[in-house]
């Protein structure tokens, strides 16, 4: 499980230069969108489903996800979804949800991840 140092390391990185709601929830989506390649697995309410696309509109929903599972597809806030832990995404997850004062999901722990990679 990362600790909270490294996630707080995270966030700064990601929303260094973003300044409101808004610019940090963008922030937190261009990373996301950089370092993962959709589509990708996910899991909802522990069911599978598959992350087809991540967009933010507003600051009152955050980022969501389209996800497509066995009972066809829909819309959901990213932060009800879980990643596998071993995946830089969890990763960023894990930041987005310390982020929102949510719990963080499991997710390896990645204290040296910097970001644009370089």
């Amino acid at each position: 499980m990362p600790n909270d140092q490294d996630l707080d390391n995270a966030i700064e990185t990601i929303i260094v230069d973003a300044y409101g709601a808004d610019e940090q929830h963008n922030a937190f989506l261009a990373v996301i969108e950089d370092e993962t390649i959709l589509p990708t697995a996910a899991t909802l309410l522990g069911n599978p489903v598959t992350v087809t696309s991540i967009d933010y509109t507003n600051e009152a929903r955050g980022i969501v996800a389209t996800c497509q599972g066995p009972d066809g597809a829909g819309e959901v806030t990213l932060a009800d979804l879980a990643f596998p832990p071993p995946t830089v995404t969890a990763w960023i997850h894990a930041a987005y949800r310390r982020y929102l004062g949510l719990t963080p999901f499991p997710a390896r722990p990645r204290p040296e991840w910097t970001w644009p990679s370089t």
